[in-house]
Formats: structure tokens, C-alpha cells, sequence
């Protein structure tokens, strides 16, 4: 009986890393989306500024209603916090971006969002080319590392 279960143990552990390479390969989706979503969500504050002259107030709890911003019935766009799934490097830029939002007139502050926006395409086709590299690697490591571990214990 005991080596059923070992040997059942031993079948589980490349399942296990496969499910692993497929978590990093769920963290690397999320990324995309977080660029995505902060793209369209930078390029909706400037439509919003050039076009209507909205204020940031009525705007954040336009977008709130609307579900492009987290509910946060007292923060303001200058405190919105930047998504987990970005890099710190894409925290950073978020955070430099989103603090300044409100201080020039509209179009200076179209033209900064254009540069922002323009910054976060670039860290999407980054990690476009990263995930293309990388395409189905987790997978194959994290079943290559669960074979090693069950030749290991075998």
C-alpha cells in the first residue's frame, strides 16, 4: 500500500510544477492586462480632459461609476494607487504619473498624459516581447523541475 502512495506522490509532483509553470504563466496575463487597463484608462482621463474640460473630481466618480477606477468614495485620481500586477518600475512611472494629474492647464496636461500613455505602450510591447520569448517556458520548467523532484525521491 505505502508504495501505491509513493508511487502516486511521485506521479503528482510533475503535475504539480506544470501547475506551477501555469501560474506564472496567469501572473504574466495579468500584467498584459494591467498595461492594457492602464493604457485605456490614461487615454480616457485625456479624452475627458481635451474634449470636455472635465474636472478631476466629477471625472474620478464618473470613472468610478463606470467601473474603470476601484470604488474609493474619498480618494481623488492623484491618490490612486497603481495596479499590483504592474513592475516597480510601471508602479513608479503610475505613481509619478497619477501625482501630477491636475497641476497644468488642459492642454499641457494632455500633452503629459500623451507622454505617460506613450511610456506604457512601451512597457506593453516590452512585455509582449518577453511573454512571446517566454511562451510556454514556465510550463516546461515547472514540469522538468517536478520530474527532477520525483527522480529525486523515487
Amino acid at each position: 500500500m505505502s508504495g501505491l502512495l509513493h508511487g502516486l506522490g511521485l506521479l503528482l509532483l510533475p503535475l504539480c510544477g506544470w501547475l506551477a509553470g501555469d501560474a506564472v504563466q496567469a501572473q504574466t496575463s495579468l500584467h498584459l492586462a494591467a498595461l492594457q487597463g492602464t493604457i485605456a484608462l490614461l487615454q480616457r482621463i485625456r479624452q475627458e480632459i481635451q474634449y470636455r474640460r472635465a474636472d478631476l473630481q466629477s471625472l474620478c466618480r464618473q470613472l468610478c461609476r463606470e467601473g474603470l477606477l476601484p470604488q474609493n468614495p474619498g480618494g481623488t485620481l492623484q491618490q490612486l494607487p497603481a495596479p499590483w500586477q504592474l513592475s516597480a518600475e510601471e508602479r513608479a512611472c503610475f505613481a509619478e504619473c497619477f501625482s501630477g494629474i491636475g497641476r497644468a492647464e488642459a492642454a499641457q496636461e494632455c500633452e503629459r498624459l500623451g507622454y505617460y500613455t506613450a511610456r506604457f505602450e512601451d512597457y506593453l510591447q516590452q512585455a509582449r516581447r518577453t511573454a512571446q520569448r517566454q511562451a510556454g517556458l514556465p510550463h516546461r520548467l515547472g514540469l522538468a523541475g517536478g520530474m527532477m523532484l520525483a527522480l529525486l525521491f523515487w
